[in-house]
Parts: C-alpha cells; structure tokens; sequence
C-alpha cells in the first residue's frame, strides 16, 4: 500500500503555532500531529509514504529525514494539484490519500476491499448543544450531540486513472469528485478534524481521556 499525505496547508487558523513550522508539525501533548498519522499507519502494511508539502516543508524533512518521499511544490496547488505532482512518485494502481488535517482510526485494510475510488466518511457532531421542543416548551437539552448525517474523514482510496481528471491547480473535493462515480466506506470509530486552537485543545483532550488509542 501506498498513500500521499497532504501537508502543505498553511495553518492560518492556527497561528501562532505555525509562524514557523508547517500544521502538520504542531505539538499535540508533545508530540507533532504528523505522528498520530505514523502510529495509525504503522499498523498497516504501507510501503511508501509520499508527503505533498510546500509550507516550511523542509522543517519536516529536519525532523524525520528519509522517512518520506517528498512532493514540494512551489507554488499553491490546491489538494487536486498536490495528488497529481505526488502520484509521479506513486507506483501502484491504487493509492490512499489522507488530509493531514483530519485523524482518524479507520482500518485500511477494510476500506481498501470497497475498491477505488472511494471516500471514507464519518457522523460527526454538532458544534453546539441542541435543545429539543415540544410546542413552547423546553423538553431536553443535548450535549453536541451525534448528527445524522455523514461527512468526508479526509481519506480517500484512489486509482491512478484518476490522474487525467486532475487539474494542476484545484480542489478535488469541490472540482473532481463531483464528476465522477464515488463508492462510500462508512465509519463508526474515532475522526476529528484540526484547523484550530479550540479543534487542536478537544484532540489533546481526547487523547489524554483515552477517546482514540494513538
């Protein structure tokens, strides 16, 4: 198995922390994001990773050398553009790719029997707490609760032959998967998102209660 890491986000909404290193390299309880992704993966045969990166990439390189095959790009190139520069170092067929904004315990080995291309989704919870009606009154209150519906993890079971539908700049969530016949894997476990000081504060907490095992 393969996979591509997208890393080269900027981290704005995260800043300070990432004025001089890239989001994946964050702390998190001590640690940088990008390890929780290592530990998920090391339980998986993955053969090669490649990290699509261009924010202070380097200061990646510095910390885990040879780990990685590097995809740098220039310039912005969006999630699309970024798959299609890394998939020059990708050499099976089919390929995972996962946003390194988002952690996950998905299996792969159970996502990979959907076959490409697939999308790994997820419930997730509402940002608020919901007060349920009855008429005029107040008849309970939940915590953020579980919503029903589903929504991307940030992971993606890709073929190559998805390379000519890739535009050099883009998003493939908004300019490629609209257009083309997706397959869905759903989720029951742990995902969380990372774009901000509060979404980075309830990853540290999760970790600390025992929320994920990572």
């Amino acid at each position: 198995m393969e996979i591509i890491i997208l890393v080269g986000g900027f981290g704005k909404r995260l800043q300070p922390l990432t004025k001089d290193i890239p989001k994946c390299m964050v702390p998190v309880n001590g640690r940088p994001m990008l390890d929780y992704h290592l530990k998920w993966l090391s339980l998986f045969k993955i053969e090669k990773m490649v990290l699509a990166c261009g924010y202070k990439w380097q200061e990646i390189k510095r910390h885990y050398g040879s780990r990685f095959v590097y995809s740098v790009e220039t310039e912005t190139l969006g999630t699309a553009g970024a798959i299609k520069m890394a998939l020059d170092d990708v050499e099976d067929d089919e390929f995972f790719v996962l946003n390194a904004d988002d952690i996950t315990d998905v299996d792969l080995n159970e996502f990979r029997k959907c076959g490409s291309n697939a999308i790994a989704l997820a419930r997730f919870h509402s940002n608020f707490g919901i007060v349920e009606t009855n008429g005029n009154k107040v008849v309970s209150f939940k915590e953020k609760p579980l919503l029903p519906y589903w929504a991307s993890v940030g992971l993606y079971l890709l073929n190559k032959t998805i390379k000519s539908k890739l535009p050099d700049k883009g998003s493939i969530e908004k300019e490629v998967f609209p257009k083309i016949e997706l397959k869905a894997y759903k989720h029951s476990g742990f995902w969380a998102t990372v774009n901000s000081i509060k979404d980075l504060e309830e990853f540290e907490e999760a970790i600390k209660k025992g929320t994920i095992k990572i």
